[in-house]
């Protein structure tokens, strides 16, 4: 349902497409540097992953109790909500750049349907980040004492957007791949 609607896409007018990817891109990479420099900012004591992916709900306790004592867990909800930033532009990458990739090879070709893949991957991972980042605000409204079940459906949703946002780069990358291949080699059914 959401390829057709990624087909359609592919339908847009070129330079449409190019202009939407190419602001896409920049307001992917403008928001990222914000996010980044958020979560630098509140000092939380291990990287994105590493915090996202503990299952553990007296470990990510002591990550909030390190920002409380040195005075930046407000910065770190505020990096919880430019999260959100994040999370569209991931949405608009997986319906502007991966469906420009796929463009690119023919119709009905696997170069084109691994490069809606991609997109719908970009999506739903993007929509697993917006429930993990969601569930963050639980855990935060009450720091030091949420009940410790609750960091593994926040661990589960992260390491999903993860893996989904990760199988979307190599499906874009295999998209890529495989229209080159097709173009050069004039199988139209690769690309």
């Amino acid at each position: 349902m959401l390829t057709n609607y990624f087909s359609r896409i592919t339908t847009l007018p070129i330079w449409t497409h190019v202009g939407a990817a190419v602001v896409t891109v920049v307001g992917f990479n403008w928001i990222k540097a914000r996010l980044d420099a958020s979560y630098a900012a509140s000092q939380h004591p291990v990287d994105y992953a590493t915090g996202q992916t503990a299952f553990d709900g007296a470990t990510i306790k002591g990550y909030y109790a390190q920002m409380i004592e040195t005075g930046t867990l407000d910065i770190y909800r505020t990096t919880q909500v430019i999260d959100f930033g994040f999370i569209l532009a991931i949405v608009c990458m997986g319906l502007f750049v991966c469906t420009l990739i796929a463009r690119a090879a023919r119709e009905g070709s696997w170069g084109r349907r691994v490069g809606l893949i991609a997109g719908l991957c970009a999506i739903v991972g993007a929509l697993s980040d917006a429930i993990e980042n969601g569930w963050s605000f639980i855990m935060l409204a009450n720091p030091t004492d949420f009940a410790n079940w609750l960091a593994i459906p926040y661990s589960g949703f992260a390491s999903l957007k993860f893996a989904l946002i990760t199988l979307a780069m190599l499906c874009l990358l295999i998209s890529a791949v495989l229209t080159v291949i097709g173009r050069l080699t004039g199988k139209s059914n690769l690309g």
